[in-house]
C-alpha cells in the first residue's frame, strides 16, 4: 500500500492552522526544521514514523487523526466530522451548491474510473 503523503501533509496543515500554530512553532515543538515541515505539508518529502509521532504530540492529536485518509479501518466518524466542519456556518444556498458540486464530482470521478477500467 502506498501512502498518500499529500493527504497526510494537508491534514497536518489543517490541524496546525485550526490550533492557530505557525509552521515555526510546530517545527520547534516537533524537533524538525521549518523547511522540513513545509516540505511535509506540501508533500515534497515523506515523513518518518518518529517525525509523525513528534508532530502528533506537538499538535496534541492521535496518529489516526492525521492518517484517517489512508487507514483502512473505519474512519467514517472522522470524515463525517470533517464534512460537518466544512458545512458549518453555511447558508442553505451554499449547502445546496456544495452538494451539487460534490455530486457532479462523484459522477465525473466514477466515469473517469470506468473509462480507465475499460482501457479508453
Amino acid at each position: 500500500m502506498e501512502l498518500n503523503y499529500a493527504l497526510i501533509g494537508m491534514r497536518i496543515k489543517k490541524i496546525r492552522k485550526s490550533k492557530k500554530m505557525t509552521q515555526e512553532k510546530l517545527s520547534e515543538l516537533s524537533s524538525i526544521s521549518p523547511q522540513h515541515l513545509s516540505q511535509i505539508e506540501s508533500a515534497k518529502t515523506k515523513l518518518s514514523l518518529p517525525t509523525l509521532i513528534n508532530i502528533c504530540n506537538a499538535l496534541d492529536v492521535t496518529a489516526d487523526k492525521i492518517l484517517c485518509d489512508v487507514l483502512t479501518a473505519d474512519t467514517s466518524e472522522q470524515l463525517s466530522s470533517d464534512i460537518a466542519e466544512v458545512f458549518s456556518g453555511c447558508s442553505a444556498d451554499e449547502v445546496y451548491l456544495m452538494l451539487a458540486v460534490a455530486e457532479h464530482l462523484k459522477k465525473t470521478l466514477r466515469l473517469k474510473k470506468y473509462k480507465l477500467d475499460q482501457g479508453e
